[in-house]
C-alpha cells in the first residue's frame, strides 16, 4: 500500500530537530520512501491528511522495565515483596500481565515505536513481544530479555531480577532465558539508583566481573569488539 502524509509539521529527526513545513511524506510498504514539496498526490497514494498535526520519526527507548510504569514515587516501595504479591496467584498473575501489556501500548501511543526490555517478571516481556507480532496486542516493537540476573543484595534482585548465588546458578537462569527465546539477556552488573542506600552505590560493583566471562564463553553471542574489550579485562 501506497501513502502520502500531507498539510502536517513534520519532525524529521536530525539533530537540530527543525520543524519542516510545506512538505508530504510518502511511504510505500510500511517505508518511508520520501520527503517531497507541496502537497500533491501521486497516482497510486492514498492522502492522509494530518490536518496541521505534527509528524515525526517512531521513538527508540532502549531502557524500559514493562513492569512499572515509570512514575517517580516519594518514597521508595519494596519492589521484591510487591513482586511476590502480584505473582503469588493465577489471576494476580493474569490481571499483572494485562498491566505489562497496557504500559506497552503506552509506549507506543506517546510516539515509541521501539523498546529494549531490561528486566522484568517471568516470561511477561517476550509474551508481550509475540502477542503484538502476532495482531493479538497493540505495542511496539519489542526486544525482550524477561528477567534479569542479579546477585543477592544486587540492583532489583528478587523483582524484576533473578538473584544468583554463584556462577551456577546464574547459568541455569541463562538457560531458562534462552528457552523463553529473549533477544538479550540483562546482568545487574553494578548497583542500581532505585535501590541505593548511599552515595556512590550505583556505580558499586556487585557481580563478578569473571561470571561475565563464562556468559560470553559459554552461552552469548557477542560482537567482534565486545570480545576484544572483554578480553583486555583481567577478570
Amino acid at each position: 500500500m501506497k501513502y502520502i502524509f500531507t498539510n502536517g509539521h513534520i519532525l524529521d529527526g536530525t539533530k537540530d530537530m527543525k520543524v519542516l513545513d510545506g512538505h508530504s511524506v510518502l511511504v510505500e510498504d510500511d517505508k518511508i520512501t520520501g520527503i517531497v514539496k507541496g502537497n500533491t498526490v501521486p497516482d497510486g497514494f492514498k492522502e492522509i491528511n494530518l490536518e496541521g498535526k505534527y509528524l515525526m520519526p517512531g521513538l527508540i527507548n532502549m531502557h524500559v522495565h514493562l513492569a512499572g510504569n515509570g512514575k517517580p514515587q516519594k518514597k521508595q516501595r519494596d519492589n521484591e515483596k510487591t513482586v511476590k504479591l502480584l505473582m503469588g496467584t493465577a489471576l494476580s498473575r493474569a490481571v499483572t500481565y494485562k498491566v505489562v501489556k497496557d504500559f506497552a501500548k503506552t509506549e507506543l501511543m506517546s510516539g515509541v515505536t521501539t523498546i529494549r526490555t531490561v528486566g522484568g517478571l517471568a516470561d511477561f516481556d517476550t509474551r508481550v513481544r509475540d502477542d503484538i507480532r502476532n495482531g493479538k496486542a497493540d505495542g511496539p516493537r519489542i526486544l525482550a530479555a524477561n528477567e534479569g540476573i542479579s546477585v543477592p543484595g544486587g540492583h532489583m534482585a528478587g523483582s524484576v531480577a533473578v538473584a544468583a548465588n554463584n556462577i551456577d546458578e546464574a547459568l541455569v537462569q541463562v538457560d531458562i532465558a534462552k528457552s523463553q527465546n529473549v533477544d538479550l539477556i540483562k546482568l545487574m552488573i553494578t548497583g542500581g539508583v532505585l535501590d541505593a542506600k548511599a552515595k556512590g552505590v550505583p556505580g558499586e560493583l556487585k557481580m563478578n566481573l569473571r561470571w561475565l566471562r563464562l556468559y560470553v564463553i559459554r552461552h552469548i553471542h557477542l560482537d567482534t569488539r565486545l570480545r576484544h574489550m572483554l578480553n583486555r579485562q583481567r577478570v
